[in-house]
C-alpha cells in the first residue's frame, strides 16, 4: 500500500483568527488517493490565503490547478488533509462559517420541474428565510437577473445562460457577506456577462466580499482589486491587477508604410513581430527599450511612420507568462 504523504499537524481551529478578513487560510492542503491504483495526488498544497472584507478577489489558474478544490474546502464540501481556514473568523466546515456565504458552483444542479420563482423561494428557505420573505426576494431577484418575464417557465426549458442567471440569483437571495463564484460567466452571451459584472460591482458597493474564479481574464481584470494565481495546487502569486500588469514588459506597436521589403536585422529576431496589412506594415516590439533604435532603422530604410502606440500589458499576458515559467500550457493540464 502506498502511504498518503504526511501532512503537517493541523492548525488549532479553536485559535483566534483575524475577523477583519473574510477568508483566512494557513497551510490548507488536500490530497487524493485513487481508489484502485492507490496513487496519491495533491489537489492543494499549503495554501496561505487572505481575502479582505469588501474586496473582489480573482482566483486564477488553468483547469485542474486547484481552484475548485480550494472553494470546496472553504465551504466544507471537502475535508482538508492538513492546515486550517476561517471565514469571518469562523472555522471552515462549521454551520456558522457557511451562514454568511453565497455560492455559485461551476456546474450548478437544478430541479428542472420547478419554475424560477419556485426554485429561488426554495433556495431562500434553505438559507433561513421565512416563507413570506423568501417569496418576496425570489420575485425581486428573478427580475434583477432579467428573467421576470419567464416566471411560469420550468427550469428544464431554460437555456444554459438562463440557468446561470437563476443560479446567481439563488446565491444572492439571502444577502450574503461573502459571495463565491466559480466560473459565473460560463454560458453567458456578452449582454449576460455585462449584467453579471454589474451585479458583482453592485455587491461590492454594498460591502460584500467576492471571490471570483474565471477563465475570462478581461472580466477579471475589469472587476478585481487583487488576484491570486494558482498552478499545480500551489498559490504562486497574489497582488493587485496593476502590480501584476506593471511587472510585465510593455510592448510597442509601430505602424508605417513603404517598408514591405525591409528585412528585420538579426539582432531583433524573436523580439519583433511583423504583420503586413492592406494599409501598411505593423511591427510589434516586445521590448519598449528598442523603440528609438527601431524607429531610426525604419526611417533609414525609407519607411514613412504613421503611428507609435504603447501596448499596455494585460492580465492574460501575465497569467500566460507565469504558467509558461512553471512549465504549464494548454497542452499540459493536470486533473486534481
Amino acid at each position: 500500500m502506498i502511504p498518503v504523504p504526511t501532512d503537517p499537524p493541523p492548525h488549532d481551529v479553536t485559535s483566534d483568527a483575524p475577523r477583519d478578513l473574510a477568508v483566512h487560510t494557513r497551510g490548507l492542503s488536500k490530497h487524493y488517493r485513487h481508489p484502485w491504483t492507490l496513487r496519491v495526488t495533491t489537489g492543494l498544497a499549503d495554501l496561505d490565503l487572505d481575502i479582505r472584507r469588501g474586496e473582489v478577489f480573482g482566483y486564477l489558474g488553468p483547469n485542474g490547478a486547484g481552484k475548485t478544490t480550494t472553494i470546496k474546502l472553504l465551504l466544507g464540501l471537502l475535508r482538508p488533509s492538513g492546515g486550517a481556514g476561517w471565514l469571518f473568523g469562523e472555522p471552515i466546515g462549521t454551520e456558522a462559517s457557511r451562514r454568511r456565504v453565497g455560492f455559485l458552483p461551476e456546474q450548478p444542479y437544478f430541479y428542472d420541474s420547478l419554475t424560477g420563482p419556485e426554485y429561488l423561494e426554495y433556495a431562500g428557505r434553505l438559507s433561513g428565510l421565512d416563507g413570506r420573505e423568501a417569496r418576496k426576494r425570489a420575485a425581486h431577484w428573478l427580475g434583477r437577473v432579467g428573467l421576470g418575464a419567464r416566471r411560469r417557465l420550468p427550469l428544464r426549458k431554460y437555456s444554459k445562460g438562463m440557468l446561470q442567471r437563476v443560479g446567481l440569483a439563488a446565491s444572492l437571495i439571502h444577502d450574503p457577506e461573502l459571495l463565491i463564484l466559480d466560473e459565473p460567466m460560463s454560458g453567458l452571451d456578452p449582454f449576460g456577462r455585462r449584467d453579471v459584472r454589474e451585479l458583482i460591482l453592485e455587491q461590492k458597493q454594498r460591502g460584500v466580499t467576492v471571490m471570483l474564479s474565471s477563465h475570462i481574464l478581461p472580466d477579471v481584470e475589469m472587476l478585481c482589486d487583487r488576484v491570486g494565481v494558482v498552478l499545480g495546487g500551489t498559490l504562486r502569486r497574489t497582488a493587485t491587477v496593476n502590480e501584476l500588469v506593471a511587472s510585465q514588459q510593455q510592448r510597442v506597436e509601430v505602424r508605417c508604410v513603404g517598408a514591405p521589403l525591409v528585412t528585420i536585422p538579426a539582432r531583433w529576431h524573436g523580439t519583433i513581430d511583423r504583420f503586413e496589412l492592406p494599409e501598411g506594415t505593423t511591427f510589434v516590439l516586445s521590448d519598449e527599450n528598442d523603440v528609438n533604435d527601431v524607429l531610426a532603422w525604419l526611417i533609414g530604410a525609407g519607411a514613412t511612420l504613421r503611428a507609435v502606440t504603447p501596448q499596455r500589458a494585460s492580465l492574460e499576458d501575465f497569467f500566460l507568462s507565469v504558467a509558461e515559467s512553471q512549465g504549464v500550457d494548454g497542452r499540459d493540464r493536470r486533473s486534481a
